[in-house]
């Protein structure tokens, strides 16, 4: 008995360390996941994306391994210097590993939603090579959008040569979404434009028996027009209910698979 109530108030003071510790680790993981998931993966990139998820799991183990070090480092009777040092150590650990969660999540961020013919391809910086962001025709693709996706649009050379270097290229597995030269701002109403019939999404989806699953996530009257969007994760499509593309939503179905 005598022995447990010597050691209880320093179980208590290691439990109250180990709560604080996890009360600042959570607040910086916070943070950083603002940044993560808002800026540089918005929805639903975030639900589809494979850098995305690396990212929360390291964040998870972030915020469980702070409080265990200090259950495990600290002590009452310990000086002030050493528990100084102690978690001196342990904060450049847990920096040292959320600075390599952020910068492999960064390095792989999708940057632009490029729209080719009838789809949207969304393209990370870890696809694009420098020499073709350098080539860009237009300035402003020259340099990568550090927050957001921006939405571009492609315009196909009139040569017949150049047109040919792109069918090759994309044979080799470099298509045009992935060549800056050929980015510009999308005209008004182009997108919509293109954008196919609701009744098909709806007849090819319903032929495959998978309608059920995702009619709740279109409109009540299934008004609408959509794309397909592609990216390196997985397809989906994207709905404008009424044809608007300002009120534009994702779906998560495959309208390519039996």
């Amino acid at each position: 008995m005598k022995g447990f109530t010597v050691t209880r108030p320093v179980f208590l003071a290691k439990f109250r360390a180990a709560l604080l510790h996890g009360l600042v680790t959570l607040f910086v993981a916070l943070v950083s996941a603002v940044v993560v998931f808002y800026l540089w993966y918005p929805a639903p990139l975030a639900d589809r994306s494979g850098g995305a998820g690396l990212y929360f799991l390291l964040l998870l183990g972030e915020v469980c391994l702070g409080p265990l070090m200090s259950l495990v480092i600290f002590n009452p009777q310990k000086r002030r210097s050493e528990l100084v040092r102690d978690y001196f150590f342990v904060g450049c650990i847990q920096l040292l590993a959320l600075a390599y969660g952020m910068h492999s999540t960064y390095i792989a961020r999708p940057v632009y939603k490029v729209f080719v013919v009838d789809r949207f391809e969304i393209v990370s910086a870890l696809e694009l090579d420098e020499e073709d962001i350098l080539a860009a025709t237009d300035k402003a693709y020259r340099n990568l959008p550090i927050f957001g996706l921006r939405e571009v649009c492609i315009e196909m050379p009139v040569d017949t040569q150049e047109r040919n270097d792109i069918l090759f290229s994309a044979v080799g597995g470099k298509d045009v979404q992935l060549m800056p030269k050929y980015y510009r701002q999308c005209n008004a109403g182009e997108i919509e434009g293109k954008a196919k019939a609701g009744s098909a999404l709806i007849a090819g989806l319903k032929a495959k028996g998978r309608y059920e699953t995702v009619v709740g996530e279109f409109p009540v009257d299934n008004n609408f027009t959509w794309l397909p969007v592609k990216s390196r994760f997985g397809v989906w499509v994207e709905i404008y209910p009424g044809g608007r593309q300002a009120e534009a939503r994702s779906v998560n179905v495959n309208p390519f698979v039996d």
